[in-house]
């Protein structure tokens, strides 16, 4: 009795293991495009910390970190798509943010390693952050009778 409770629930974990692993390598693009950006940013930043002499393995140890973090996350949402399909924007809306956000790090690394200029790094930045200097229009709000 023993021995088919533990061949039942074996197979059942296997089926599904077997499912969430094929929804991870329909989706292997997403995962590789962070650990892309995650390992760009790790050799910029240790040549960077090589360069000024304040090499840290700390500081390198939290790529590990964040590459463990970022496709726990990935792996989360997308299973949370699986399930919900009305939610099949999230990996994008979560995966997206996670990449700008390393590839400026990445152009940062690049400049201050003297790879690209401060102009080319200025006009990089000014193209990504285009709201940063905008104010909002001078409306009333809303709340101005409360």
């Amino acid at each position: 009795m023993k021995g088919h409770i533990f061949l039942l629930m074996t197979a059942a974990i296997g089926g599904v293991s077997s499912e969430i692993i094929q929804l991870f390598l329909n989706e292997k693009w997403q995962f590789i495009a962070i650990v892309a950006v995650v390992g760009l940013d790790l050799v910029f930043g240790v040549a960077k910390a090589l360069y000024n002499r304040e090499y840290e393995t700390k500081k390198a140890f939290k790529s590990v970190w964040l590459l463990c973090g970022y496709t726990g996350l990935l792996a989360t949402v997308l299973l949370i798509e699986k399930g919900f399909t009305f939610a099949s924007f999230l990996s994008e809306a979560v995966l997206l943010p996670i990449i700008v956000f390393q590839v400026i790090s990445i152009i940062k690394n690049m400049n201050l390693l003297g790879l690209i200029s401060s102009e080319m790094l200025t006009r990089m930045l000014s193209k990504i952050d285009t709201y940063k200097n905008r104010t909002p229009p001078d409306h009333e709000t809303i709340n101005d009778d409360i």
